[in-house]
């Protein structure tokens, strides 16, 4: 069973539009593999389910737990969406809970590290459905207790989704369509770069993923292949060398 992760960003999910180019991607991919699909809260503050604005929902007197379990509202609530959405374009999906999804940390509800992994969960349901959609940015202690990667963290949960089932590769989708020298939608001169180093992406000044996830994949020799939502783009690649 060849199977692919595809990670989706907030502005990829923000809306009706923005989606349908999202599942364009997941249906070309579904010819030749099956499909877990890594999504994070749709939009961007102020859209009602974007991270920032569920935080601003909660009192500051809230707890560091209760404050994960607020804000891990979003990438939930992202995941039934698209999965709902497939499902009534006729595509076998169905969405995980983070307590299915494997990933299992320490109790640091805001930067929580990675303790342990166990695929068994995905890989059943991956024998019955084409398309897996789960949340990032969101895991779970080993005590049964929500927690939370640090902002960003969905790019490092895509990370740990392709490792987990032993790929090689992960693509991550953003609302640009690879890594520039400086931002394309400011600058128009701006230069795409099809092939990066892990360190050469660490030193870029520009943040287009999270740091947690470049280290990562450096230390597994996982290739990031950085795509644009939007465009048929190339891309860009992030390896050990080129």
């Amino acid at each position: 069973m060849d199977i692919k992760v595809m990670k989706f960003g907030g502005t990829s999910l923000k809306n009706e539009k923005t989606r349908a180019y999202v599942y364009r991607h997941i249906v070309k991919n579904l010819i030749s593999h099956k499909v877990v699909v890594v999504v994070s809260a749709m939009g961007r503050y102020p859209d009602t389910y974007a991270t920032d604005t569920l935080l601003s929902l909660g009192s500051p007197r809230l707890s560091k737990e209760e404050k994960a379990r607020l804000v891990s509202m979003g990438e939930q609530l992202s995941a039934l969406k698209v999965c709902s959405e497939l499902l009534e374009m006729g595509i076998r999906a169905c969405a995980l809970s983070f307590f299915q999804a494997g990933i299992f940390t320490d109790d640091n509800y805001e930067y929580a590290s990675v303790l342990k992994m166990d695929s068994r969960g995905i890989k059943k349901k991956l024998q019955h459905y084409d398309v897996v959609v789960v949340g990032g940015f969101v895991a779970v202690s080993t005590h049964g207790r929500i927690t939370t990667l640090g902002r960003g963290g969905s790019d490092y949960s895509a990370a740990l989704f392709a490792d987990m089932l032993g790929l090689k590769e992960v693509e991550i989708y953003t609302d640009v369509d690879g890594v520039y020298d400086r931002d394309p939608r400011l600058d128009n001169m701006a230069v795409k770069y099809d092939v990066l180093t892990y360190d050469e992406m660490l030193n870029m000044k520009s943040r287009v993923l999270h740091d947690r996830c470049v280290n990562y994949a450096k230390k597994h020799k996982l290739i990031i292949h950085l795509r644009g939502s939007f465009s048929s783009s190339s891309g860009t690649r992030i390896q050990p060398r080129y």
